[in-house]
C-alpha cells in the first residue's frame, strides 16, 4: 500500500506546477501585465470551487479523526484563522486587484472548456460520482501534497510576486500561504503537511483493492493532464513576450 501512495507522489512531482512553461515563465520574472491578470481571472472559477470539493469528500468519511483534519482544511480556508490570514479566497482577489482585476471581472471570470474540464473533473470525483478515493488522490493530495513552486533561482511565488513584480503586500498574501517554501511560517508548514498527510493516510485506508487503486491513479493522470491543458491555455491565450513585463505602479 505505500507503494501505491508513493506511486501516487511521484506523479504528482513528476507534473507539479513548476514542469508547466506558465509557471516558469511567472517564476523567471517575465509575466506580462495581460498574463497576470488572466492567470487570476482563469484561475477563479477552480479555486471558487475548492472548499465545496472537499466537503464532498468530507462527507463521505467515516473515520471521525480523519474527516476533522478535512474540516479543518475547509475552515481554515474560508477563514484563515488558523493562520491569522484573511479568507483565503479573498487573498486570491486581493492580488488579482493588485494586478489590475475588479471584482466585477471576477464575477464574471471567463469559463474557457479547458477551465470547465478541470472543474467538472473535481467536481465529479469528489461529490459521489466516483469512489471518494478518486477525489482524494486526484483533487486533495494533487492539490496538498505539490511541491512549493520554486525555480532554479530559488525564486518562489511569493518572492517574485513581491521583490520582482512589487505588489503590496496585500498583492502578495495569498502566497505566504500557497505555493512558498520560503514564507517563514512554522504554523502555515505544519497545516500544509496536516493536510497530505490525511490525504495520504485516506488512500491507505480506504483505496483497499487492485481496482479502486488503479482508479484513484488513472484519476489523477486525468487530473494532471487537465490542469496542464489549463495552464498552457492561459499562457497561449494571454502572454505575448514583446508586451513590457509588468511591473506594480505603487
Amino acid at each position: 500500500m505505500s507503494e501505491f501512495v508513493a506511486e501516487l507522489d511521484r506523479m504528482i512531482g513528476e507534473r507539479k506546477k513548476m514542469t508547466s512553461e506558465l509557471y516558469q515563465t511567472i517564476l523567471a520574472g517575465k509575466a506580462t501585465e495581460r498574463l497576470l491578470r488572466n492567470f487570476v481571472l482563469h484561475r477563479w472559477p477552480i479555486k471558487s470551487f475548492w472548499t465545496r470539493n472537499i466537503l464532498g469528500i468530507a462527507a463521505r468519511i467515516e473515520d471521525y479523526r480523519l474527516r476533522v483534519l478535512l474540516v479543518e482544511n475547509i475552515y481554515e480556508e474560508e477563514t484563515g484563522r488558523l493562520s491569522g490570514s484573511g479568507r483565503h479566497l479573498d487573498t486570491f482577489a486581493a492580488f488579482g486587484a493588485a494586478v489590475g482585476v475588479t471584482a466585477e471581472e471576477l464575477a464574471n471570470a471567463p469559463l474557457a472548456p479547458e477551465t470547465t474540464a478541470v472543474i467538472e473533473h473535481n467536481v465529479r470525483v469528489c461529490n459521489g460520482a466516483t469512489h471518494v478515493t478518486e477525489g482524494v488522490a486526484s483533487v486533495l493530495l494533487l492539490m496538498e501534497g505539490q511541491p512549493p513552486i520554486v525555480n532554479d533561482d530559488g525564486k518562489s511565488m511569493l518572492t517574485v510576486m513581491r521583490d520582482v513584480y512589487r505588489l503590496p503586500a496585500s498583492g502578495y498574501e495569498f502566497f505566504v500561504h500557497h505555493a512558498s517554501a520560503d514564507a517563514g511560517d512554522d504554523a502555515v508548514s505544519e497545516l500544509e503537511d496536516e493536510h497530505a498527510a490525511a490525504a495520504r493516510e485516506l488512500l491507505r485506508r480506504y483505496c483497499d483493492t487492485p481496482e479502486l487503486r488503479e482508479n484513484a491513479i488513472t484519476a489523477l493522470a486525468t487530473a494532471l493532464e487537465l490542469r496542464h491543458r489549463h495552464f498552457d491555455m492561459i499562457l497561449s491565450t494571454s502572454y505575448d513576450p514583446a508586451e513590457p513585463v509588468f511591473r506594480h505602479p505603487a
